[in-house]
């Protein structure tokens, strides 16, 4: 199955071999399509079982130990330590664990600080370190950012402030900064932790671990500061195949059904309709991260940080009610600005697109990420959704596989002010007199590197199925893959059959049958013409829920 479907994309079959298939159904007792899915993911019991014997000894991670010393003697003073982090998931997540690490630990006086998106952008600012500076701080802890930060750093080494730098980000062969007394990144050169794909929020677990661990109490804590692992580590899209990711996130998930939870957290799950007991890592995605992550893109990101350390019920309750405000102005922002962009998408298409426009015409700083994430599901290439603030200009770019996001921003570094991310997902600062340049350079940068056949995104498929072989009992048994996301998707099947009883929803989703299997379209209300003869859909199977009343449905992500 290789020919491209009606969106461009390539169709690969996985394989999976008929013994290995048969002795799965047999060990597991489970649904056929299930079994079949499962070997030709090569998956065992040892996948399906990850838990607390999963998660790796910190001490191989290069630069605890002094980090450890460090705070410790933090603690022995009497010291004002700040913390510095991101404004999104990972980064709010990492601050409320190493803060509660802190406050356990005693002995420092602990402040935070989370930079402000539209005045300081990403990294740790000039403004976080002389604020830092003023405010008599003795030792900066930073997490989600720092890593790349060298002039900053020094900066604060210079004012006699020590710098600690817990992060992910460090894009091959690069150095780390040698102002920091210490670095914990798994991926920097000379690191033996053996999960390079840990989350920023994971290397802060990794580290409270470790300042904890004489406390009698570690064991609860630590399930604790799981909750918002999982939170962090499902958000910031790192490699959930990995065995560590994957027990931070089964682990903090079951916490997060078991309860309790603090004021804050109750009233966060409350406000996104995260019911106890049914939470699941689509539920961290989709739900709570688009609200932790609203008060970052619209407002200021310190409201989570305060809002999950919140211990009145109503007062918690009032601050959660706020982000999903922010959330749902997120989401008008973000309909309007996809629109604009789609009608401003050059023709022919171009190998990059690049589309820009003033913020008072709707670009807002603050979703352009999103919406260019939207607009490459369109395209089917990268896309760089760029917001004019006069002179200057802020752009963030989501790219497709076959084209490194970050690369592809290296390569035009001279025309860039500042630039960063990672292969899908990049942001830079340009002069607004260069976007045209940029947007050449972009495009040709991909002629060069693929062309075309760079552009064609590939999806690979576990199971092809007859509509009558989706039911609930196939739906529970591919339930044993979560939690999903990164590198361990949901199963993706491809459903053969002519699409009947077509309806178009609130004018933007398509609801059809496949037999009797019911079928929703997202998003598809623009492409209902392609239902026309015999289709394989591809996508996933789900369960829908109305008045009481359950059955499967499939979740349509592509056809041809």
């Amino acid at each position: 199955m290789r020919a491209a479907s009606l969106s461009g994309r390539r169709w690969h079959n996985r394989e999976a071999d008929p013994a290995r298939v048969a002795a799965l159904g047999a060990e597991l007792r489970c649904h056929p399509v299930a079994a079949t899915v499962f070997a030709a993911r090569e998956v065992d019991e040892r996948f399906f079982g990850a838990g607390i014997g999963d998660l790796l000894d910190p001490s191989s991670l290069l630069g605890l130990d002094l980090a450890l010393e460090r705070l410790r003697r933090a603690r022995r003073d009497g010291e004002h330590v700040r913390l510095v982090t991101d404004y999104d998931v990972d980064g709010t997540t990492s601050c409320l664990i190493l803060h509660a690490a802190l406050d356990r630990l005693g002995g420092v006086t602990v402040s935070y600080h989370i930079p402000d998106r539209f005045k300081e952008g990403y990294g740790l600012s000039t403004q976080a370190v002389d604020q830092a500076i003023a405010d008599g701080v003795h030792l900066l802890v930073t997490a989600d950012i720092g890593v790349r930060d060298h002039v900053t750093v020094q900066r604060a080494h210079d004012a006699g402030i020590d710098v600690i730098v817990c992060d992910h980000h460090l894009p091959a062969g690069e150095a780390v900064p040698s102002a920091a007394v210490a670095v914990l990144c798994p991926p920097q050169p000379g690191c033996a932790y053996p999960n390079k794909a840990l989350a920023a929020c994971g290397v802060s677990l990794k580290l409270a671990g470790a300042l904890l661990a004489d406390d009698p109490r570690r064991a609860e804590l630590l399930d604790s500061m799981l909750k918002l692992a999982a939170i962090g580590t499902v958000c910031d899209v790192v490699d959930l195949a990995n065995a560590e990711n994957r027990a931070i996130v089964t682990l903090g998930l079951r916490s997060l059904n078991r309860g309790p939870h603090s004021a804050g957290l109750a009233a966060l799950l409350a406000v996104s309709g995260a019911n106890v007991g049914e939470i699941t890592a689509e539920t961290l995605g989709w739900r709570i991260g688009p609200r932790i992550n609203a008060a970052g893109r619209l407002a200021d990101a310190s409201a989570v940080v305060k809002l999950i350390r919140e211990r009145d019920p109503a007062k918690a309750l009032a601050q959660a009610s706020l982000l999903d405000e922010l959330n749902r102005e997120r989401q008008d922002i973000q309909e309007r600005l996809v629109e604009t962009a789609l009608q401003r998408v050059p023709t022919p298409l171009p190998a990059f697109v690049l589309v820009a426009g003033p913020e008072d015409e709707g670009f807002h700083r603050g979703v352009v990420g999103i919406v260019a994430a939207k607009v490459r599901e369109r395209v089917n290439r990268p896309v760089a959704v760029v917001a004019i603030l006069g002179e200057l200009a802020t752009g963030s770019v989501r790219s497709v596989p076959g084209v490194h996001a970050t690369k592809a921003l290296d390569s035009v570094a001279h025309l860039l002010h500042r630039h960063g991310g990672h292969a899908a997902a990049a942001g830079f600062t340009v002069s607004t007199a260069r976007l045209g340049e940029l947007a050449a350079a972009l495009a040709a940068f991909v002629d060069a590197h693929g062309g075309d056949e760079a552009l064609v995104a590939e999806e690979w498929i576990d199971a092809v199925v007859e509509p009558g072989m989706v039911d609930l009992r196939l739906i529970q048994d591919l339930a044993r893959l979560e939690p999903t996301g990164k590198g361990n998707e949901s199963a993706r099947l491809v459903v053969r059959g002519v699409p009947t009883d077509i309806a178009v929803l609130t004018g933007r989703h398509v609801r059809f049958r496949l037999g009797s299997l019911r079928c929703i379209w997202w998003g598809g209300a623009d492409r209902k013409d392609w239902l026309s003869g015999p289709r394989e859909v591809l996508g996933r199977a789900s369960v829908n829920t109305y008045n009481g009343r359950s059955e499967a449905q499939f979740v349509v992500d592509d056809l041809r």
